[in-house]
């Protein structure tokens, strides 16, 4: 969402325990989709229905030999990570393109719910649709990859307007807590449509050549169904009271966005949080989207090696967060979020080396310790920082520019992955972190109040 008025986001009627449970099932929704898309469909993709390249040089990797896939694009050789890493920067480049938009239509027609119902409704069906794609066609990975880029991109915008439900909701429970919960429910939820389609449909139907890709279609079915009781029970909120004072036409909400980038330089701090954020944000982010496609690109693993990975990464990452939490309340989130950037530092650089699936779960470890304590520490950080009268325009900067930012990461990875091969791709992401990390030494964190 964009900038909202706090008139369209604060409730006027305490919200029920049912609308409260119902927006928390749409993270259990939603994470079915999003963890099993964006742990077995690189892989899928890559190995199964990118063409095989025989000219290049193969893999070998415990012993086992492949060859490699990509694309030969204009004489250029593009490895499987590297094609991959291109779309994602492709969706996240139209998601940046229209979110501000949508945002803007659903600020002035009070079309939030309408929205967030379509988006998400739209996601989970084309999602749906790779149960219908070939593994043995010529034409296979093009459409894969459409069903994919579709798919996210909508997957993209419900969040935006799931998220902007939060403050509509929270009421007297309060926005840490409520976000909390769904925060957990959508690890859980995540974890169980992972194990249905990394591990039980294959041991199920292990004859069955297009198993992999029935899993990815029913965690679409998955994502809809848990979606239906956010759709019939949440609120629908009201335009926001502003919404006539704001720029005009479709230019407008990018108008707005650039006002409000003015406005935020007043502040010295916030900005320069804002500016160390998405910095080292789009280095994270990388890591997260791209893991999977670095993984079956050069070390092979399979779908359940993949599978196993994200299970530990799930239940570590979920105690990670936990402990970051204690650990910002008692030490402040700026040492919280310069300690976990370290690890992801380490962890990157680690990356090079790893030469087997186990190695690489052992990595998934020490990267999930540190994998929600960077979030929600920033998420903290940034609402310590941000002044009152402008946290709703701080925020929406905030989202907006994180799915800004998280272009670069990719298409420099395809570009390293393209001139010295994939592995040496993963240094791509460490510019990021590291000049994130030194701006953000020059923020300086709140004192909390004296009682």
């Amino acid at each position: 969402m964009t900038q909202a008025s706090s008139d369209a986001t604060t409730p006027t009627v305490e919200a029920t325990p049912r609308q409260r449970v119902a927006w928390m099932l749409y993270d259990w929704a939603n994470s079915g989709y999003g963890l099993v898309w964006g742990s077995i469909f690189p892989q899928v993709f890559i190995r199964s229905l990118l063409p095989e390249q025989s000219t290049w040089e193969p893999r070998i990797v415990d012993g086992k030999t492949e060859p490699a896939t990509g694309l030969v694009v204009i004489g250029i050789d593009v490895p499987g990570s590297s094609v991959f890493a291109v779309f994602v920067a492709m969706v996240a480049f139209l998601t940046v393109l229209s979110a501000p938009v949508l945002g803007a239509l659903a600020d002035a027609r009070g079309w939030q719910k309408r929205l967030f119902i379509t988006t998400a409704t739209a996601g989970s069906c084309v999602a749906m649709l790779q149960v219908l794609v070939p593994v043995d066609s010529a034409y296979g990975w093009q459409l894969a990859m459409g069903i994919y880029c579709v798919s996210l991109y909508f997957f993209g915008l419900s969040i935006a307007f799931y998220n902007a439900f939060l403050p509509v909701l929270a009421g007297s429970m309060g926005e840490n807590k409520l976000g909390g919960w769904g925060f957990a429910v959508g690890y859980i939820g995540g974890a169980i449509m992972l194990i249905i389609a990394g591990l039980v449909l294959p041991a199920v139907l292990p004859d069955f050549e297009n198993r992999f890709n029935l899993g990815l279609g029913l965690s679409g079915l998955w994502w809809l169904l848990f979606s239906l009781p956010a759709f019939f029970l949440l609120p629908k909120v009201p335009p926001a009271s502003d919404a006539h004072l704001r720029p005009k036409g479709i230019f407008g909400p990018f108008k707005q966005v650039a006002g409000t980038l003015r406005h935020l330089r007043s502040y010295r701090m916030l900005f320069l949080f804002l500016l160390a954020f998405l910095v080292y944000i789009n280095g994270v982010e990388s890591v997260i989207n791209l893991a999977s496609a670095f993984a079956s690109d050069v070390l092979m693993m399979s779908v359940g090696e993949l599978t196993v990975m994200y299970l530990v990464v799930q239940f570590v990452a979920f105690a990670g967060a936990a402990t970051c939490g204690y650990a910002a309340e008692r030490f402040g989130n700026k040492p919280v979020i310069t300690t976990t950037l370290l690890a992801w530092c380490v962890g990157v650089g680690l990356t090079y080396f790893v030469q087997t699936p186990t190695q690489f779960t052992l990595l998934g470890v020490l990267i999930g310790l540190v994998l929600g304590g960077v979030q929600s520490s920033s998420r903290n950080l940034m609402s310590k920082l941000a002044p009152s009268h402008i946290r709703n325009e701080a925020f929406g900067f905030y989202a907006i520019g994180t799915k800004a930012m998280s272009i670069f990461g990719p298409l420099l990875f395809a570009g390293v992955g393209i001139l010295a091969g994939p592995r040496f791709a993963v240094f791509a992401v460490l510019p990021f972190l590291i000049v994130g990390l030194i701006l953000l030494q020059f923020v300086r964190e709140p004192k909390p109040a004296v009682a």
